[in-house]
C-alpha cells in the first residue's frame, strides 16, 4: 500500500508539470526568455516525478533515494520561493507542490534509511 501511495504522489508531481507546461503554452510569450525558464522547470519537475516514480518501485537503491530526496526537497523550497514572489503562500498552487513534494521526500528518507538497513550488495 505504502509502495502505492508513494508512486501515486510521483505522478502528482508529473501532473504538476503538465499543468505548468499548459500554463506557460498559454500565458507567456512564446520563445521569451521567461517561456524558455517555464519549459526548462516543466521539464526538471517532469524528471523529478518520474525519477520518484522509479524510487518507489526500488527500495534498495540507495542512490537513487538520496537522489530524490535533495532534488524534491529543492522543489519544495522553489514552491515557497514562488509562494512568496507572488506575495501569497496559500496559492492552490504553491500548497499543492509543497505538500507532494513534502511527501516525497518522506518516501525519499524511507527508501534511503530502509535501502541502508538491508543493502542488497
Amino acid at each position: 500500500m505504502w509502495k502505492k501511495i508513494d508512486s501515486t504522489f510521483g505522478w502528482l508531481l508529473v501532473l504538476a508539470s503538465c499543468g505548468h507546461t499548459l500554463r506557460t503554452l498559454k500565458l507567456v510569450p512564446f520563445l521569451s526568455g521567461l517561456f524558455v525558464w517555464c519549459l526548462a522547470g516543466s521539464l526538471a519537475v517532469a524528471l523529478l516525478g518520474t525519477l520518484n516514480i522509479v524510487r518507489a518501485g526500488r527500495p534498495d537503491d540507495k542512490a537513487l533515494a538520496a537522489i530524490t530526496a535533495a532534488g524534491t526537497a529543492a522543489w519544495a523550497l522553489l514552491a515557497l520561493a514562488f509562494g512568496k514572489s507572488i506575495g501569497n503562500m496559500m496559492d492552490p498552487r504553491v500548497l499543492g507542490n509543497l505538500l507532494i513534494a513534502v511527501v516525497l521526500v518522506f518516501f525519499s528518507g524511507a527508501t534511503f534509511r530502509m535501502a541502508r538497513r538491508h543493502p542488497k550488495y
